[in-house]
């Protein structure tokens, strides 16, 4: 399973139970809290009544029919409150009035319990013994909702009391709100948990970003690819993240060193076996002619080591540098022209007809040296595959804000089984002219210098096949310069 779902299924699991408890706590807390308050008002109404009723006491007789009196008037009274969801139109109380033995002497119910002995009722029991008398009993033992509650007050007189004043409401008339806000609750629970879900959500997506990031420049490491480390912003993932780029670092470097030597040790067993070659036969008494061809020979294969370890050290500056130095704006097309100038003397001697398209004032910015390095080995590689009296053009191409550099030559093209292998490193094709590879580093330094400037090369047939090959550089333009155009 994936950290960020572990992540997820961790916050799932501690959001659910924590809401399942607040929310438990919640129902059952609103469940007692308005019932509380409900006791309370009735509290106060009973002793109110019983202060009432202590003011008509005759021969130690508690006089009811004032109250009588009182409360059918206040239950014949007509009028409409809305309290919220619930519109009540009539008083829903009900009074009982005990002697000092406990029997009922007065029921606001049309008289339903006058006579009754009520002395083992809670709420007149413990009254009369001087206690907070209250219970709570339903009207049908089946039903929850139809409890009723009783709250009794001492009716007291000369110091003694002669009765009891109960008042007794049913739980129904707040069981609406209760309900009402048990759904309000319940609901709300239900939003805030499915918010703190998606929050979650997000939070473990945010917080394995970095290591997704992490495992994706892991990745394009191991495919090969030189990728900058991505931001891992602060922390212990950023220390991972310095520690991977270490170490790659160092593997790059141990790999790198290992492979070069191998390679260059390849590469250089040509020419050493020809040169030594070379002179032990001319530690020999040989013809002069034969004297002077393989004196040839060593200078030939010296120049070629000489080229091949001086590419190898500026490739191997190139593979270890992230960005560019001593960048400059440079203008391609004059850079071209210079460069055409400079090897005229080859294109002279091979008679190669340059077609040059190459415009005025196409600026981009890197560095010269590195720029100036690529397209000469491009031209270069062009004129050794190009045949005596052929041509090569040259095209400078803007498109939005790069430039294409392509060169085409009218050589015999590239094999089909080297198109994917010209750019690995030591690997050379035969020049027509001389039956000699180079150095096979070339077009390698070509890639490296693209990529830096962040462009690319591609090097292709052109079409239809045996027309030669093509060359296309792409290098980002100067922003400056593309502006001008109107290329942006």
């Amino acid at each position: 399973m994936r950290i960020s779902y572990r992540i997820f299924l961790g916050f799932f699991i501690i959001l659910a139970a924590g809401f399942y408890f607040f929310i438990s706590w919640m129902m059952s807390d609103v469940n007692v809290q308005p019932k509380k308050s409900m006791e309370e008002s009735l509290v106060d109404f009973a002793r109110i009544l019983a202060a009432y009723l202590e003011e008509n006491i005759n021969e130690q007789k508690i006089v009811t029919e004032p109250l009588k009196t009182f409360m059918a008037r206040a239950g014949h009274r007509q009028f409409s409150a809305q309290i919220f969801e619930i519109n009540k139109q009539q008083v829903n109380l009900r009074i009982y009035v005990t002697d000092q033995q406990g029997t009922v002497i007065f029921d606001s119910n049309n008289g339903e319990w006058v006579g009754q002995d009520f002395s083992q009722k809670r709420d007149v029991h413990l009254t009369l013994e001087g206690k907070y008398g209250a219970r709570t009993t339903r009207v049908d033992a089946g039903d929850p909702l139809s409890s009723v509650a009783y709250i009794g007050a001492p009716i007291i007189h000369e110091g003694e009391i002669i009765g009891v004043c109960t008042v007794a409401k049913a739980w129904k008339s707040i069981n609406t709100f209760i309900e009402t806000t048990r759904r309000q609750i319940l609901a709300a629970g239900i939003l805030g948990f499915l918010a703190a879900l998606v929050l979650s959500f997000f939070i473990s997506r945010w917080i394995t970003l970095p290591i997704r990031r992490l495992k994706i420049y892991a990745d394009s490491i191991k495919e090969g690819e030189r990728p900058d480390i991505p931001g891992l912003g602060k922390g212990e993932i950023k220390e991972l993240g310095d520690s991977f780029e270490r170490m790659r670092e160092s593997l790059e470097g141990k790999k790198y060193i290992e492979k070069y030597v191998q390679t260059l040790t390849h590469q250089l067993k040509g020419p050493l076996s020809a040169i030594r070659g070379a002179a032990e036969l001319l530690r020999e008494e040989l013809p002069e002619q034969d004297q002077k061809k393989f004196i040839a020979n060593i200078d030939i294969e010296s120049s070629r080591l000489q080229r091949i370890v001086e590419r190898m050290l500026e490739l191997a500056s190139l593979e270890h540098r992230r960005e560019l130095r001593n960048v400059e704006t440079i203008d391609l097309s004059q850079m071209v022209k210079d460069i055409i100038e400079e090897i005229s003397p080859i294109l002279k001697q091979k008679e190669i007809i340059i077609l040059l398209k190459v415009g005025e004032g196409f600026c981009l910015r890197g560095e010269r040296f590195l720029v100036q390095q690529a397209v000469l080995n491009l031209l270069q590689n062009a004129v050794e595959f190009t045949p005596g009296g052929g041509t090569i053009s040259i095209e400078i191409k803007p498109h939005w804000n790069r430039l294409f550099l392509v060169i085409r030559d009218s050589g015999p093209g590239i094999p089909d089984y080297a198109l994917d292998k010209v750019f690995d490193k030591f690997y050379s094709l035969q020049r027509p002219d001389t039956g000699k590879k180079s150095s096979g580093l070339g077009l390698s330094l070509v890639k490296e210098v693209a990529e830096l400037h962040n462009g690319s090369i591609t090097l292709k047939n052109s079409a239809p096949p045996g027309n030669g090959a093509v060359a296309i550089l792409k290098l980002s333009m100067n922003p400056v310069a593309a502006r001008a155009m109107g290329l942006t």
